[in-house]
C-alpha cells in the first residue's frame, strides 16, 4: 500500500507550471520549491503522546445547535467540544522535498484551528525551535485541511492573489503529513504570521507590536480590540501603543487623520479583497482572523489569515448574529454592491471607503484588472486542480473499511466526494448537509463578482466573460442551493448579556443603543418623537448614561464592563441591564441642532454610526440623530 501511495504521489512531479502566476522572489523559498512538488512532513512523537493526540482528535460536530456556546467559550479563551490538548514540545520532524531531507530535532506540534477541530479532517501547527535552522526560510507552519471547502483551492487561491499583487501576506501551497509513520492526510501548507514571520518579512526581530485578533467581534476600535486582541510576544504587558492607535482610529474624520500611523493602502487592498472574494470570516463581518503589526516606519498594518471561507464559501456567514429586520432581502450575494456587502458599522470603514471612496475604488479596479478576473483565475484554477488531483483522488477514495484516508476524527467522519471536488471547483453550487456547508461554484463566484464590479464601476472588461450567453457546465446531479436559511430560528441572544465569569448566565453584552439597520436609510422627512426619554432627577443628570435613557450604577457597583463615547459602563445583575459609571460633566445641548434641517433631532449620546458630508450621525431610540458638538 505504501509503495503504491509513493508511486501515486510521484506522478505529480511530472506536472510543471507553464507560466508563473506569482513573480519569483515574492515568497519564501519553501513556497517556491513546493510549487511543483508536494513536500512530505514526517513528525515523530513519543508513543504515549501519540495516543493522547489521537484521543484529543475525537470531537463532536459543530452545528447550529451548539455554535453559540462554542463562540462564547472561544471568546473566553476556552473550547467546547474537546478537552484542551497542550502543544507537544518534544517532537522531531523530517521534511522531504526537492530530492532532499531536512531533519529537525526540536519541534512543537499541536492541533490547529478552533471550530475546524470538529470536522473529520483536522489541522495542525508546527514550530521549528532550532534558532539556527529553518525550513527554506520559514520556521512556523499551519497545515490546514480546509474541511469546509470541497475544492482545497480557496485558501491557496486567496494567498496567490495576495502574493501576485505584492500585498504583504502569508503564502500557501500543499503538503502531506505522517505522524509516527501513520498517514494523516493531504493539507494546505500555510505561513503562520507570528514573530518569526514578521522578522522574515519586515526585518524586525521579536517585535513588541504584533496583535492577533482571533476572537470574534474585533472591529478595529478601542472598545472592541484594546483588550481582546492578544500580543504575540508573551513578554509584552504594556499595550499603550496599541490603545493609542485604536483611539486615533476612533477619532479619525478623514484618511489624512490616520495616514501617518496606518497603512491605509494595505487596509484598502484587504477591503477590496474581502468584497471581491465574498469574505465573511475576517475583520469586516466577524471581526477576527487578522493581525495588526506596527512597522518600523510607525504605521500599523493589517495581515489576514484563514481564507477557507472565501470565494463563495458559506456566504450566509455575513448574516450571522443579525436580527431579521437587519437583513437584505436580496439573496443573490455575488451581485451585492460594496455598500450592501459592508453592513457592519465600523468607523474606519466609513472613513476610508464610504466618505472618501476614490482611493478604495482605484484599488478595487486594480485588483480586478491584475488578479481577480476570469481570464487569469480560470487557468490558474485548472492548473492547480491538475497539480493536486492525485492527492484528492487518494484522500477521497474510501479504503476497504469505507473510510477516507486523512479523516482523523472518528466522531465526525464526514467528508466531500471526488465528484463534489470536481464540480465545486468549476461552476456548480453544492450544499452538503453532513459537512454543514454550502458554496457557490468557485468559477461561478469569480465570474459573477467580476461582472458585478465591471458594471457598477463602468469598467472596460473582457467581453468574453461579460457576455450573458457565456456558456459553462453545471452538474445537475450534484447541484445544490446556497443555504440562506442556516440561521433561521437561531436565538442569538446568548451572544449578549454578561458572561458567566462576570456574574451572568450568558456570553457577551447587548448593544447599548442598537446599531442602525443597514437598509434603513434616513429620509428627508422627520420621524416620530423618541419613545425613550432621557432620565433626569432633581433637575440635573447624575451620570452621562442618563442622557441616553439609562440609569446610573449604584455607588457600590463600580466594575467597568465596557467603555464607549458615552463613558464607562457597569452592569446591574439584579435588574439585568446596563448602568452608567461616568459622572455627568455639565455638557449642554447645542443651541442650534444642525441635523434638524434634515428632519432629525440631535443625539444625547456620542456614539457615531455613520459620517457623511452633512456630519456625524448617531442612532438612538430606533432613529437616526445628529452628533452634537460636545462630543468632539
Amino acid at each position: 500500500m505504501l509503495t503504491k501511495l509513493i508511486l501515486l504521489f510521484l506522478i505529480i512531479s511530472q506536472i510543471l507550471a507553464v507560466t508563473p502566476f506569482i513573480k519569483k522572489g515574492e515568497r519564501a523559498e519553501i513556497f517556491e520549491l513546493s510549487d511543483n512538488e508536494v513536500p512530505v512532513f514526517r513528525v515523530t512523537l513519543p508513543d504515549d503522546t501519540f495516543v493522547a493526540l489521537k484521543e484529543a482528535m475525537k470531537a463532536s460536530s459543530l452545528n447550529v445547535d451548539n455554535m453559540i456556546d462554542n463562540i462564547i467559550n472561544q471568546d473566553g479563551g476556552e473550547y467546547v467540544d474537546e478537552e484542551e490538548f497542550e502543544t507537544i514540545k518534544n517532537a522531531t520532524m523530517v521534511v522531504e522535498i526537492n530530492g532532499t531531507e531536512q531533519s529537525f530535532e526540536k519541534v512543537n506540534f499541536a492541533l490547529g484551528g478552533s471550530s475546524a477541530r470538529t470536522y473529520g479532517r483536522l489541522g495542525f501547527n508546527i514550530k521549528i525551535k532550532d534558532k539556527k535552522k529553518d525550513l527554506y526560510g520559514r520556521s512556523q507552519f499551519r497545515l490546514r485541511s480546509d474541511a469546509r471547502d470541497a475544492t482545497y483551492l480557496r485558501s491557496k487561491l486567496s494567498c496567490d492573489i495576495h502574493n501576485r499583487l505584492g500585498i504583504k501576506s502569508i503564502s500557501a501551497n500543499y503538503a502531506t503529513l505522517y505522524v509516527n509513520e501513520e498517514y494523516f492526510g493531504f493539507y494546505v501548507l500555510m505561513d503562520s504570521p507570528k514573530l518569526k514571520w514578521i522578522e522574515s518579512v519586515f526585518g524586525e526581530k521579536d517585535t513588541e507590536n504584533l496583535y492577533k485578533c482571533k476572537a470574534g467581534g474585533n472591529f478595529l476600535s478601542e472598545d472592541s480590540c484594546a483588550y481582546r486582541c492578544e500580543n504575540e510576544n508573551d513578554e509584552v504587558t504594556d499595550n499603550t501603543e496599541w490603545v493609542e492607535f485604536l483611539r486615533a482610529i476612533d477619532k479619525a474624520g478623514s484618511i489624512a487623520d490616520v495616514e501617518d500611523i496606518f497603512d491605509v493602502d494595505q487596509f484598502l487592498y484587504e477591503s477590496a479583497f474581502d468584497y471581491l472574494a465574498g469574505s465573511w470570516d475576517h475583520l469586516f463581518h466577524s471581526g477576527h482572523n487578522y493581525s495588526m503589526y506596527k512597522q518600523k516606519n510607525g504605521k500599523w498594518t493589517i495581515i489576514y489569515y484563514d481564507f477557507d471561507g472565501d470565494i463563495g464559501q458559506d456566504v450566509i456567514g455575513i448574516e450571522f448574529g443579525q436580527p431579521p429586520e437587519f437583513l437584505n432581502p436580496n439573496k443573490d450575494y455575488p451581485t451585492y454592491s460594496v455598500r450592501e456587502w459592508f453592513t457592519v458599522p465600523i468607523h474606519i470603514v466609513d472613513v476610508t471607503i464610504f466618505n472618501e471612496p476614490e482611493r478604495f475604488e482605484a484599488i478595487l479596479k486594480k485588483m480586478v484588472e491584475e488578479a481577480f478576473n476570469p481570464a487569469l483565475l480560470f487557468p490558474r484554477i485548472d492548473e492547480l486542480k491538475e497539480f493536486i488531483r492525485p492527492y484528492i483522488v487518494h484522500d477521497r477514495t474510501p479504503d476497504e473499511n469505507g473510510n477516507h484516508p486523512g479523516v482523523l476524527n472518528p466522531n465526525n467522519p464526514t467528508d466531500y466526494s471526488i465528484e463534489q471536488w470536481e464540480a465545486n471547483s468549476e461552476f456548480t453550487t453544492i450544499n452538503d448537509p453532513y459537512v454543514e456547508s454550502s458554496a457557490y461554484g468557485l468559477k461561478y463566484w469569480i465570474l459573477q463578482r467580476y461582472r458585478t464590479v465591471c458594471k457598477n464601476y463602468n469598467m472596460e472588461c473582457d467581453p468574453v466573460y461579460m457576455d450573458e450567453d457565456y456558456e459553462f457546465y453545471v452538474d445537475k446531479e450534484l447541484e445544490g442551493e446556497v443555504d440562506i436559511h442556516k440561521w433561521d430560528g437561531m436565538d442569538f441572544s446568548a451572544l449578549f448579556g454578561p458572561p458567566a465569569d462576570m456574574g451572568g448566565d450568558m456570553g457577551g453584552f447587548p448593544p447599548m443603543n442598537g446599531a442602525p439597520a443597514p437598509f434603513e436609510v434616513p429620509t428627508e422627512e422627520p420621524t416620530e418623537e423618541p419613545t425613550k426619554e432621557p432620565i433626569v432627577e432633581d433637575g440635573e443628570y447624575k451620570c452621562l448614561a442618563e442622557m441616553i435613557g439609562y440609569s446610573c450604577c449604584d455607588e457600590d457597583n463600580t466594575d467597568i464592563y465596557d467603555q464607549d463615547a458615552d463613558g464607562d459602563w457597569g452592569y446591574d445583575f439584579y435588574e439585568d441591564k446596563w448602568c452608567g459609571l461616568t459622572p455627568y460633566d455639565g455638557r449642554k445641548d447645542d443651541e442650534v441642532c444642525w441635523s434638524e434641517e434634515f428632519g432629525y433631532s440631535c443625539c444625547k449620546g456620542c456614539t457615531v454610526y455613520e459620517t457623511d458630508k452633512k456630519g456625524k450621525w448617531g442612532f438612538e431610540n430606533d432613529k437616526w440623530c445628529g452628533i452634537q458638538s460636545y462630543c468632539a
